[in-house]
């Protein structure tokens, strides 16, 4: 197939929607397509051994959902300084050690946003230092678990994030980690 053209039918800020229109063989068929920035994610590890975890409401399933901190890279932003100021923003800790594991499409189907994704140490930050706090039109409760507290809540579908499920379970099961 071959992209003919790309029209805006919705900007929402945060994404657009967009109707595609593509040549394939001698038809014209139309995809639509949300637009969205990239974004990037981290498992935050703590040094006795816990996870941070978030439990957040989200809007598009109406509900609240239990994840690792993440969040959308802003215009002229890298994804390294975003998840630093996302991990700070959403849960007051800060990246001692981080490194990225994966980058992936999340759901390319429809949409193509792009995920970096980390895992970290992480210390607190002292109330009194801290500059970042949540976004107003964001409700988060942080909460610390061990591995295999979380991997009960993920057999037990208390997690059902598919970004907070690869993550945990790639540490759990020694694919990604600091020692690689």
């Amino acid at each position: 197939m071959e992209q003919i053209s790309e029209k805006t039918i919705c900007d929402a800020k945060v994404f657009k929607v967009s109707e595609v229109k593509l040549k394939k063989g001698d038809e014209t068929v139309i995809h639509s397509v949300v637009r969205f920035p990239g974004t990037v994610c981290v498992l935050p590890l703590t040094n006795n051994g816990t996870i941070i975890l978030e439990k957040q409401y989200r809007s598009p399933i109406g509900g609240y959902l239990i994840e690792i901190p993440a969040g959308k890279i802003d215009e002229g932003e890298n994804p390294e300084k975003c998840m630093v100021r996302e991990l700070e923003e959403e849960t007051g800790y800060k990246a001692v050690k981080f490194k990225k594991v994966y980058e992936a499409y999340t759901s390319c189907g429809c949409l193509d946003e792009y995920l970096h994704y980390y895992i970290a140490f992480v210390e607190k930050i002292d109330e009194a230092e801290r500059n970042l706090f949540p976004d107003r039109n964001e409700e988060i409760e942080v909460f610390e678990v061990s591995v295999e507290k979380a991997m009960k809540m993920i057999k037990d579908n208390e997690i059902v994030d598919a970004k907070t499920i690869l993550l945990i379970t790639n540490y759990f099961g020694g694919l990604i980690g600091f020692e690689e």
